[in-house]
């Protein structure tokens, strides 16, 4: 009987999949398990590097390539309803698993309550262009009391790098058809909300995952169009989660505010004179921060000093 589904949705991952796919084989585990793969139509090499694996492997892994491209959501649910192991951990195509008991931590956290959703657990930030590790960069989150870490989630600010889930309560709780229907290409965000609001969770303290940024992953794309995109589609599901969960005014008034102050940033980064204008002006409390963003954002000189503050 498999215990847990390793859920792995990729695409164009060539450059990282191999190192992905050999820290999961290294893991050293109690139980059966299964590496589910969902990729979204890879025009590079990532799909050839896994069936290599798979013919190594051929007991654990259900590899599919999707016959039209889905997008992150439809590819995440689609990959999930492959999955049948009770657990399933997320993981992404250019991360990797630190410990080789990584997984069996995981498992036997969740295995200890039924009524567990998810467990989550500390990571590493790997910059992919200089090589640079910040050890354990969510340690802070990982140890505020519950009450902070279920505000952090619904500020959007949980990154899910360790996340666990109970498959069933994933099932039970997500409105995963309804999310796509909105046409929105967030997963984690969606996810975590109406887990928290409907399940207990734990967290382990301790780094178990490496998490890569690079210029070619989806959230870190080097262009002001993908990251303003990326704002107002948290927003909206901010929104969305606000009427439906009915958030206190002082979670509104933080998201905003936090919302604004990201906007400012890109628009210094990127020289746009308008949205910095717009933005600055709805901002009622002022960093030092956001007036360099804001000049930043109006005069090219300013711009320099981004990379300093």
């Amino acid at each position: 009987m498999i215990l847990l589904s390793v859920h792995l949705i990729t695409f164009n991952n060539e450059k990282h999949i191999e190192e992905t796919l050999q820290s999961i084989l290294k893991q050293k585990v109690s139980f059966d398990y299964e590496i589910i793969i969902g990729d979204d139509c890879s025009t590079d090499k990532t799909l050839n590097i896994i069936n290599r694996y798979k013919s190594n492997y051929p007991h654990l892994f259900n590899i599919k390539r999707n016959e039209a491209q889905l997008g992150i959501l439809k590819n995440f649910k689609t990959t999930l309803d492959r999955c049948k192991g009770q657990f399933v951990f997320d993981i992404a195509g250019d991360d990797v698993l630190k410990h080789e008991d990584a997984l069996q931590k995981m498992v036997d956290t969740l295995k200890k309550n039924s009524k567990l959703g998810f467990v989550d657990a500390g990571y590493d930030r790997l910059n992919d262009k200089n090589k640079r590790i910040t050890p354990f960069i969510n340690k802070k989150l990982i140890n505020v009391s519950k009450n902070e870490y279920k505000e952090a989630i619904l500020l959007g600010q949980i990154v899910p790098i360790s996340h666990c889930y109970n498959k069933k309560l994933l099932y039970k709780h997500v409105s995963f058809e309804s999310y796509i229907d909105m046409n929105l290409t967030i997963d984690d965000y969606p996810i975590l909300v109406d887990m928290i609001m409907h399940t207990d969770f734990q967290r382990i303290n301790e780094a178990l995952v490496t998490y890569r940024v690079h210029d070619d992953s989806y959230s870190h794309k080097k262009t002001f169009e993908s990251h303003f995109f990326l704002n107002n589609q948290m927003k909206i599901l901010f929104d969305y989660f606000s009427k439906k969960y009915n958030y206190s005014e002082n979670i509104i008034k933080k998201f905003h505010i936090n919302s604004y102050k990201e906007l400012l940033f890109f628009a210094g980064y990127f020289e746009k004179k308008e949205l910095g204008k717009e933005v600055f002006k709805k901002l009622k409390s002022k960093s030092v921060k956001d007036y360099v963003h804001y000049y930043a954002s109006q005069n090219s000189f300013f711009r320099r000093l981004i990379s300093i503050l």
